[in-house]
């Protein structure tokens, strides 16, 4: 008989602070289609060092007024070392489904995303050829509840999953869990803007090392209609998102 050992390793913990502040805008072009487009910056350290940088646009299609589908591109910046020529690029192509309803006394949100990301590393400003792949899902529940029917402030508590697959993948299919809580404000017509604190449980490709971020969030979400009819009603329910 034959007995073989393996030493499991410990599991390592890295607990971080962390801002981050994004313009999160949907600019609505027709009764059906809207352009999206994020825009982001995560600082670690709170905020003396930074983290990612990360932009995405992309296309929304309105199937009725409370469930749209969307698709696009995003690209994402990400350093551990604040150095420029070290930084990793991301390319991401994402499709995404979105429901939401309007209760008396809650705003609710749930979606579910995919995401292909293309990974390369950089060293000393060049590419070391070292591409890789990752399919990811994303599922966010999110709700608002305004402090007063018809007002302005809400407070929003939200929770989003998401599991890495694909060959690449081995140790990690678990990628983090993000839950928010914070206080979403309505600034004007155009703008609303959201403020609390994230927990982000990520695991690394290790499998034994996680990340434990502390975040404060600061988003705004811009929302600008386009359509010659104006009439039409344009308030979507968006909070809690990336």
């Amino acid at each position: 008989m034959v007995s073989y050992t393996q030493e499991i390793p410990d599991k390592v913990v890295n607990e971080n602070a962390q801002f981050w502040i994004s313009t999160n805008n949907v600019f609505r072009v027709a009764d059906r289609w809207a352009i999206l487009n994020d825009i982001h910056v995560r600082r670690t350290n709170f905020m003396a060092d930074p983290n990612f940088y990360f932009l995405r646009v992309g296309g929304q299609y309105y199937l009725n007024s409370n469930v749209r589908l969307a698709g696009g591109y995003a690209h994402l910046w990400l350093t551990t070392t604040g150095d420029w020529d070290a930084y990793q690029n991301e390319n991401r192509i994402y499709q995404q489904l979105s429901i939401s309803k309007r209760y008396e006394k809650m705003n609710a949100l749930f979606r579910i995303r995919m995401e292909q990301r293309f990974f390369n590393n950089v060293q000393d400003g060049q590419s070391l050829n070292n591409d890789f792949f990752v399919n990811r899902f994303r599922f966010l529940v999110s709700a608002g509840f305004p402090f007063k029917q018809g007002g302005s402030t809400e407070l929003i508590v939200a929770n989003e999953i998401h599991l890495n697959f694909g060959k690449e993948v081995v140790f990690n299919t678990f990628n983090q869990n993000r839950f928010t809580i914070g206080i979403k404000h309505k600034i004007n017509n155009n703008w609303k803007v959201d403020c609390g604190y994230m927990m982000v449980y990520q695991q690394l490709a290790a499998g034994n090392v996680y990340n434990l971020n502390h975040t404060l969030r600061l988003f705004f979400y811009g929302s600008f209609d386009f359509r010659k009819n104006k009439n039409l009603p344009f308030n979507e329910v968006r909070h809690g998102e990336e």
